[in-house]
């Protein structure tokens, strides 16, 4: 959190009749500006895990790269997996000529057995060795099924258009199941977290509601973007009493990275109940200012300072007997 500053509040006036603006101005509350300091990060961060253990064959990006279309970080050595899938498929094949073979027997006896020219054991014999090698058939596909899965697992994937932001691993190293080998991050979306008091909260959603909504200043680059609401934390800090809110950047920068510094400017109503007032309105007597409220005494008031605005000087002013709305007469 910055330091505080005041910010002429003309515009916040109300609309008065132009024969009434001759003879009277509406106080108006008094806003501080109060900045924030935040920095900027990407929206999301991913970790990139080894999901199986092996010796590291290429690594596809390196730390600020760009991870390619085919979503591809690294890629693990496959050689004795794929040389297991070549095994498997030459004894599936065999298997399948077996079971042909079985089937074809099966059906004969079971003619021979119908006409009485074999014995039932035999053919129960045939079929008992059908459904064992259907059954070592079925397991030898799913074999095949958990190496063809280890063996995609091999790729350790990551968002395309990502970029790298952490590499831990070089070819040839070894690394074992959950090992972590790097990170990746969403640029291409940035955000600024800022933690709010719940006045800064409500001044930053009135904000947003307004024509030109929230917008950062970005002092790095000397820049000005607009900003929204990207996610606000329903929850709260309950030892600083604060609200976690992100800000996403709406506009692109160059460069597109973390870390760039950025103030948030937030109007805030003075909690002592100070009001502005154009210069004409007040009046100073032996030492001491006066302003003359339309429907009651004369009123002392404190000033508090001083704000050059697009339509005159303005001062901000503090009575118990003065109030945001109240009318009072223009000096003549």
């Amino acid at each position: 959190l910055s330091g505080v500053t005041s910010t002429p509040a003309a515009s916040a006036t109300a609309a008065i009749d132009a024969a009434d603006a001759e003879r009277y101005a509406i106080a108006v509350p008094a806003v501080r500006t109060q900045e924030l300091t935040g920095f900027t990060r990407p929206r999301a961060e991913l970790p990139l895990v080894a999901e199986t253990a092996g010796r590291i064959e290429a690594v596809a990006a390196d730390i600020g790269e760009t991870i390619a279309d085919d979503g591809t970080f690294a890629r693990l050595d496959g050689t004795f997996i794929r040389l297991e899938l070549a095994e498997i498929a030459v004894r599936l094949e065999q298997l399948r000529a077996q079971v042909a073979y079985d089937e074809r027997e099966v059906e004969r006896y079971r003619r021979l057995a119908q006409q009485n020219n074999a014995a039932a054991s035999q053919l129960d014999t045939f079929e008992q060795t059908l459904r064992n090698n259907r059954h070592e058939f079925s397991q030898l596909a799913i074999q095949q099924q958990v190496l063809e899965e280890r063996l995609r697992r091999t790729r350790i994937p990551a968002p395309t258009g990502w970029r790298v932001t952490a590499r831990t691993v070089e070819p040839g190293q070894w690394v074992a199941i959950g090992d972590r080998i790097g990170a990746a991050a969403d640029f291409d979306t940035l955000i600024v977290p800022f933690a709010l008091t719940p006045e800064q909260h409500a001044a930053l959603t009135a904000l947003a509601t307004t024509t030109d909504g929230i917008r950062l200043t970005l002092p790095d680059l000397d820049l000005e973007v607009a900003a929204s609401i990207y996610r606000q934390n329903p929850g709260f800090d309950p030892e600083t009493r604060k609200l976690a809110v992100e800000l996403r950047l709406d506009g692109r920068i160059e460069p597109q990275r973390g870390g760039l510094r950025a103030t948030l400017a937030l109007p805030m109503t003075e909690r002592s109940g100070a009001v502005l007032l154009p210069e004409s309105a007040v009046r100073k007597s032996y030492e001491e200012y006066w302003v003359d409220p339309l429907d009651g005494e004369p009123v002392r008031v404190l000033v508090l300072g001083r704000e050059n605005g697009e339509d005159g000087t303005w001062l901000r002013v503090s009575s118990p007997s003065l109030k945001p709305g109240d009318r009072v007469a223009l000096k003549r």
